[in-house]
Formats: structure tokens, C-alpha cells, sequence
């Protein structure tokens, strides 16, 4: 669960962690450093706790260390080659901008954070016996001055009603990444359609912050987030909901804020929080106070983290041999493994000279994307990896036709899909185009030439 209120100076603080120079390659190759987070600590912040009728009164603090250890020994197991640095590993409180430098002071390449859900409690009413109260009757008699009041006692029996904390409904895992706000449906059906809620509520915590994202501050903390670690976040949480998924527990899908989650974004590394299930609901208190229930969880996040590991670092992204057919038909290209492959990202650009440039660059990260590039059938770049340096092209264009230019992706670099930034120039005006491409489908421009 995450603290309810977070001073400016940390998030300016964390604008400047994210706020880096043009790296080399600011995409790790290998996976070398994994961080794991046990949300709270401490008995300044203890979480959210059990506080409903019969709970075990957990504290979140205790939860979350407990699983955190447990995924700590299973990622260690099962990655031997991975230096594996929990944030904490007793009960001590750590702010979360000491979370964040930990993490960041090792050069973490994933951070995960441990947490349990909350919600806020109803309270219940019921009658437990009955008791005598004595009550007490009144009457007048005369008028004016002479009226007098006469009071008579008399006895009655009521009910005596206690009042008690009734237990949550909802239950279930779900995984939290630091993007523009999107609630997961599964997770805003037991919300009763309430996508505004508070995660964590009860006066523990909350994931509202006095900042705005809307401020200059806030827009540029979030764009440099979103270009750098968004969409490698949203790949390793939507794996963690799979494998949660696939051990028969309630998955709540991967849902999104950029408001409080302060410690997801003041880390330079693709991160994920984990709500490993509701502390305020028996049967999720249970599952995420027992051994089996614990040791489950870090088995699917580690499941989920080796899945992600092999992805990133391109296992297997060489591009498969094209099946060459019979037909002797004229391809587009001239080259059959190129045109084996249909066209899925399809730009059109409107050019004012029959001669452009265009350059070539890795779009985002620098992760190894190698491509080939093909214009009007003719092979112009053959197996280049793309870099911060452009791959510089001069195009003729030929009036009265559509010109196209294929990118063929001939591997998937080290974060898929393969992408590109291409830069044109037709002496007059200048275009940005973003493509993609994988092993299975090319990317497409097209150049016409409009007087």
C-alpha cells in the first residue's frame, strides 16, 4: 500500500532521476540486477491491517516481507546468474525515495514491489441481549401559576447492540504499472464500476498525492517514463497477471496511475507493484498469511520475470528462413523472404520534390534492431542495426505512383518489437514517422509527390 500524501520536493526529485542524458544504451542487453521491494516497514508505517470481525489482524508490513524473502530465494534459484537486491529484509521503515535510490544506486534493471490491498470497511450492527433502563413519565396538573410538574419512574427492558467491522467482498491479484490512468474491467467490476476509487483506503494510505501530473513538471515526469520504461513495465505485468492467472487465483489484470505511485516512477527501470491480494478480505488474508499462498506468488512472479528475461534478451529473435515457393511470380522487393511476410504498419507521406532524404534511427531505447530496407523493389540497406546515428538515404520519387519503401525486421532486438524513427526531408518541410516491425509482419511508407 502506498503513502497517502508525498511532498512536492520528492517528486522534483524524481523528475530529476528520470531526467537523464543521451545514454549509449540505456536498454540493458542482459537482465544483470533485479530489485525487490517489501512495500511499508517498520512501525512508523505499518500498511493497511486486518481489521475486520475474526481477522487474523495481519499487518501489511509482515506480508509483504514474508513474500518478498520468498520471491527473493526463488529468483536467486531459478536465476542463478541475476544479483537479486531486496530493498529491505527486516522490519525497518524506508522512505520511498530511499527505496529509489537503493534501487537506482545498483543499476536495477527490473524493480518489483510487493504490496497487499485494502478497501474501506462497512460496519455491521446486531443486538447481543437486552437490559432495564429506567424511564421516567411525565404529567402536569393545574393551570397558570399553580401548574406543577409530576414525574413517575417506571421500568422498561431494550436491546443492547454491538458494532463491528464487516469484511470486504473483493478479492484478487492485481499488478500496477506507472502509466496514464486505466483501470483493468475485472478490477472496476468488484469496484462496482468505480474507476475513481482509492486503492487502499481506511485512512492507512492512499494512492492520491497533492501532485499534479498536469502540471510542466508532472507532463515531463510522465512522458520520460512513458518513452524509456512504459511499455517494458506493461510486458513483465502483464506476464505477472498471466501466471497469478494460471494458478487458479482471481487475476484483476494490469491496471495503470500516474498519480501516487511515486516509487514506480522514481525508479530508472521498468518496475511493477504487485497487490498480492486483500488484507480485509478472510479469504485473501489467509492465502497471503500462509506458506502455500506466499511461495505460490513468488512462483508465478518469478515465472513471470524469466518469461520477460528470455524476451529481452532476444532468445531465439533471429528471423527464420523464409519458405521459398515454386511460383516464379515478381515479388515487390525482388527478395522472397521480404515479400513472405504481409505489410501490418502502413504510412502515407505527402513529399512536394522528387528527391527526399530520409535517416534512419533506433526509435526509443538503443536495443540492437536490425533491419533491412527496400524501396520501389531495390535493396538500399541490408542487415543494419539502427543506433542514435542515422542510417542517412536519398530517395527519387517518381510522380503518378505510390513509392514505397519496406522495413523488414531481420531480428526483434533485445526489447520486440523491432522499431524505427525515420526522419524525412523534401527541401520544404520536415516528417517524424515511427514504424514497427516483427517476424512476422514488415513496416510500410508510402511517398507521394504532390506538386
Amino acid at each position: 500500500m502506498l503513502r497517502n500524501k508525498v511532498p512536492f520536493i520528492f517528486l522534483f526529485a524524481a523528475l530529476h532521476l528520470l531526467i537523464i542524458t543521451e545514454l549509449p544504451a540505456q536498454t540493458p542487453k542482459l537482465i544483470k540486477t533485479i530489485v525487490v521491494d517489501a512495500g511499508h516497514g517498520g512501525d512508523r508505517d505499518p500498511g493497511a491491517t486486518g481489521q475486520y470481525e475474526n481477522s487474523l489482524r495481519s499487518k501489511e508490513k509482515d506480508v509483504t516481507l514474508a513474500i518478498s524473502l520468498k520471491l527473493v530465494d526463488e529468483l536467486k534459484k531459478q536465476l542463478p546468474g541475476v544479483k537479486i537486491v531486496p530493498t529491505r529484509t527486516t522490519d525497518i521503515y524506508q522512505s520511498p525515495t530511499e527505496k529509489a535510490r537503493i534501487a537506482n544506486e545498483v543499476k536495477g534493471d527490473l524493480f518489483l514491489c510487493i504490496h497487499a490491498d485494502s478497501g474501506p470497511l462497512k460496519t455491521g450492527k446486531r443486538q447481543v441481549g437486552t437490559r432495564m433502563v429506567t424511564r421516567y413519565k411525565i404529567t402536569y396538573t393545574g393551570k397558570g401559576r399553580r401548574r406543577k410538574k409530576h414525574k413517575e419512574a417506571y421500568e422498561v427492558e431494550e436491546p443492547v447492540y454491538e458494532y463491528f467491522k464487516m469484511p470486504l467482498t473483493r478479492s484478487g491479484t492485481s499488478v500496477w504499472i506507472f502509466a496514464a490512468h486505466k483501470t483493468s474491467d475485472k478490477l472496476k467490476a468488484i469496484m462496482g464500476g468505480d474507476e475513481n476509487f482509492e486503492i487502499e483506503a481506511g485512512g492507512v494510505d492512499s494512492l492520491e498525492t497533492a501532485f499534479d501530473f498536469s502540471s510542466p513538471q508532472g507532463k515531463i515526469i510522465a512522458a520520460i517514463y512513458a518513452k524509456r520504461y512504459q511499455e517494458r513495465s506493461d510486458r513483465l505485468a502483464t506476464m505477472v497477471n498471466e501466471e497469478v492467472e494460471n494458478t487458479g487465483r482471481a487475476a484483476l489484470g494490469v491496471n495503470q496511475r500516474q498519480v501516487g505511485i511515486w516509487v514506480l516512477q522514481a525508479t530508472n527501470m521498468p518496475a511493477i507493484l504487485v497487490e498480492t491480494g486483500f488484507i480485509n478480505n478472510p479469504e485473501d488474508e489467509r492465502y497471503i498469511n500462509s506458506e502455500q499462498g506466499q511461495q505460490e506468488l513468488a512462483e508465478a512472479i518469478t515465472k513471470a520475470v524469466k518469461r520477460y528475461k528470455a524476451q529481452v534478451e532476444g532468445l531465439n529473435n533471429t528471423a527464420p528462413q523464409p519458405v521459398v515457393s515454386n511460383d516464379k511470380k515478381p515479388t515487390a522487393s525482388g527478395n522472397a523472404a521480404v515479400d513472405s511476410r504481409p505489410v501490418k504498419d502502413i504510412k502515407t507521406i505527402n513529399v512536394k520534390n522528387k528527391k527526399i532524404s530520409v535517416d534512419l534511427y533506433d526509435d526509443g531505447d538503443v536495443d540492437n534492431d536490425i533491419v533491412s530496407v527496400y524501396f520501389n523493389g531495390a535493396s538500399l540497406v541490408s542487415k543494419k542495426p539502427l543506433s542514435t546515428n542515422p542510417v542517412s538515404l536519398t530517395l527519387n520519387i517518381e510522380p503518378g505512383k505510390n513509392n514505397e519503401l519496406i522495413l523488414f525486421a531481420e531480428n526483434l532486438g533485445n526489447i520486440p518489437p523491432n522499431t524505427a524513427l525515420m526522419i524525412i526531408n523534401d527541401g520544404s518541410s520536415r516528417h517524424e514517422v515511427r514504424l514497427s516491425a516483427d517476424l512476422k509482419n514488415n513496416a510500410e511508407v508510402r511517398f507521394e509527390l504532390k506538386n
